[in-house]
């Protein structure tokens, strides 16, 4: 069982509870093990958010089209032939091969027979396997937001979200990464995950303090 360090003690979800209970009784104690197990859920995954829902896509999206909008030439369309010798490249880079090791290391890249324009299917991953629309998918961009996925990062939380940026910067350039990174910011789509868990004691400090701000509130 995953292990956390809280006033410089290792204890495990199981003990979260017992270290509450006796400072702010059982049902608030409930509460810390609950808010303790989540946030241990999230500083190993690197996920906010329940793991069946991705509520970042959108505004990852929006990110991206704000970027690719002040750097059209990462939007170019390319043929076949070039767009399958971008995806081999990217996928022998050493960039890529660190990125996957939670992932394929070798994903294979397959052109949709359909050919339909929408701009929220440019292409599909799976973990082994990368699908290009050829009406609006035949771009850097989308190849490396793909293989972003294909290494091991199916949501587009924080652990995606480093990895894209770190193929951005490597294939598209520093200025165009650093430029997506200030629409996330925009936008408050964080890119790291707080490593700190709160001690009963933080913890009970701060829901007391929400607690009275509501009640101010009415």
């Amino acid at each position: 069982m995953p292990m956390q360090i809280i006033n410089g003690d290792v204890i495990s979800s199981t003990d979260a509870y017992q270290m509450a209970v006796g400072k702010m009784g059982h049902d608030l104690a409930m509460k810390y093990a609950d808010y303790f197990s989540k946030k241990q859920k999230a500083i190993k995954t690197g996920r906010l958010q329940n793991s069946y829902v991705d509520s970042g896509r959108n505004k990852v999206y929006k990110s991206e089209w704000a970027t690719e909008a002040k750097f059209p030439e990462v939007k170019k369309s390319m043929t076949e032939k070039e767009i399958t010798k971008f995806f081999k490249r990217v996928v022998k880079s050493k960039t890529y091969q660190t990125l996957s090791e939670k992932g394929s290391s070798n994903p294979r890249l397959e052109f949709m027979k359909t050919v339909k324009y929408n701009a929220r299917i440019a292409g599909q991953a799976t973990y082994g396997m990368v699908r290009l629309q050829p009406s609006c998918g035949m771009t850097k961009w989308v190849v490396l937001h793909e293989l972003a996925h294909t290494a091991g990062h199916m949501h587009h939380d924080v652990p995606f979200r480093q990895a894209l940026v770190k193929l951005i910067s490597r294939f598209l350039g520093t200025e165009v990464a650093k430029e997506l990174k200030r629409q996330f910011r925009q936008r408050k789509v964080k890119m790291n995950v707080s490593q700190t868990i709160k001690s009963p004691e933080k913890w009970l400090q701060d829901y007391n303090k929400m607690a009275a701000l509501r009640a101010k509130r009415g």
